[in-house]
């Protein structure tokens, strides 16, 4: 396992197409920084707590390279992410590759898993960072894709090496700074569909990609060097992936126009990372905990029991969304060559994580007041003629001084403001998708049952 400036040298060597402002940039870009900061993390990490063994290479892995092959590996995989989600309080970005991984070895057939595995025994070798990309653009959602195949990721042409691929992907977390980028279908397909049902892996060699950095009010922030809250992470950075006419070969490419696959490794691709999300939104809480119990005490408020209450109804929130993550792994089962979480209790994790975060928003803004939105610059405090008044102005608790309490309004901000909530809800499907899910696999005469009986 190498660590996480290796990593960051590695990534000297591609030349990827990334763009920001319609301006093309380079790894050192500061939107696209922290995420490779964040992802360089999740190799230090690895040699800090280990790895897991791999059948494949006969020899220890990052738990987030593997083919997850128990019950007891599950949960470690969700301890280091939730350990990620602590140190980063961001996305540690390589989730959905281990998702993928997982999901391909699951759902394939012996001939597909088989190309799988030859492929993931280079990876593993020489332990790349892998993310995953999913959702299409769609267009217009009452149209099938058959009737905007601009719109999806696609076969353009076939030929006797490999197949020539177009299309784009949106929402895609880091893709930009990982080095395989697995692209997957987002949804089923029907018969007469089949050019769609195609998974891949992308390398940074692959001419014809372009990945488009998201723009938003932290990004500016993060351009001008002051007041990100994060300033080393960032916030949940995604992009735009765009395929034109992209030549993939064959021993890259996992389904091609098998439908059965495509239901099969979605829907377990679905289960894998609502429940590992859960586990992540865990310490995204306690992150949140963290920051109120903090502003509390740059407040001089850490002695108010009805507001120290606020903060432990966070930390139950955020060890319930953890338990329940531990419990679909200890529920889970083997399915192809993987093992995977209960199917049930992987989306009722989504479903109560989602709440959970939602709801410890809410305390958190309660609890900070209004300093974390109307607060001025960094840079204010530091101006002649403002700055010592600012200082004055901004002064609470003699325990903090007034850059510290700001900095703490700016990180609340941060949890606050981003485009974290946008994904901790959408990410792996929103809230509506696992409850389809869950109504589809829920018993419900199970439940009626008893009921039955009692009134009988």
């Amino acid at each position: 396992m190498i660590s996480g400036e290796e990593y960051r040298e590695r990534l000297k060597e591609h030349k990827k197409e990334i763009y920001v402002k319609g301006e093309k940039v380079g790894y050192d870009h500061p939107n696209v920084k922290p995420v490779v900061n964040a992802i360089a993390y999740t190799y230090d990490l690895a040699k800090e707590m280990g790895g897991v063994h791999s059948d494949l290479i006969n020899g220890k892995v990052n738990v987030l390279n593997a083919v997850i092959k128990s019950f007891e590996q599950l949960v470690f995989r969700y301890e280091f992410q939730k350990e990620l989600s602590h140190r980063l309080a961001t996305c540690n970005y390589r989730c959905t590759g281990c998702d993928a991984i997982n999901s391909l070895a699951a759902g394939l057939n012996d001939k597909g898993r088989k190309k799988l595995f030859e492929f993931l025994k280079e990876v593993q070798k020489n332990d790349l960072a892998c993310t995953a990309s999913l959702t299409d653009s769609k267009g217009d959602r009452s149209k099938r894709p058959s009737e905007q195949k601009e719109q999806y990721v696609r076969v353009v042409d076939e030929q006797r090496d490999g197949i020539v691929v177009s299309g784009a992907k949106i929402h895609q977390s880091g893709a930009f700074a990982s080095e395989i980028n697995f692209v997957l279908p987002g949804q089923t397909f029907k018969k007469g569909e089949e050019e769609f049902a195609v998974a891949f892996a992308l390398t940074p060699e692959d001419k014809g990609v372009s990945y488009v950095v998201q723009n938003t009010g932290y990004q500016a922030l993060q351009r001008e060097g002051a007041d990100a809250g994060n300033p080393k992470y960032g916030d949940r950075i995604t992009c735009v992936v765009i395929m034109d006419e992209v030549f993939v070969p064959w021993e890259r490419v996992f389904i091609y126009k098998d439908l059965r696959a495509t239901a099969s490794v979605l829907q377990n691709f679905a289960n894998s990372h609502r429940c590992v999300g859960a586990a992540c939104k865990a310490e995204f809480l306690a992150s949140m905990a963290g920051a109120a119990s903090l502003m509390l005490k740059a407040n001089g408020l850490e002695n108010v029991s009805v507001l120290r209450q606020k903060v432990a109804e966070i930390v139950g929130l955020s060890e319930a969304a953890f338990a329940i993550s531990i419990g679909a792994a200890y529920k889970g089962e083997k399915v192809g060559e993987a093992y995977v979480p209960n199917a049930i209790m992987a989306n009722s994790a989504k479903v109560a994580g989602v709440d959970s975060f939602m709801k410890a928003i809410g305390i958190l803004t309660d609890i900070s007041g209004a300093l974390p939105a109307t607060s001025p610059s960094e840079e204010d405090l530091k101006a002649e003629g403002i700055g010592e008044k600012l200082r004055t102005i901004l002064k609470a608790s003699e325990k903090f001084s007034p850059e510290e309490r700001l900095k703490i309004a700016k990180f609340v901000s941060f949890w606050l403001s981003s485009s974290h909530v946008f994904g901790a809800v959408h990410g792996g499907g929103s809230p509506s998708a696992a409850l389809i899910f869950l109504q589809y696999l829920a018993d419900f005469e199970r439940y009626e049952k008893p009921v039955k009986d009692i009134l009988s």
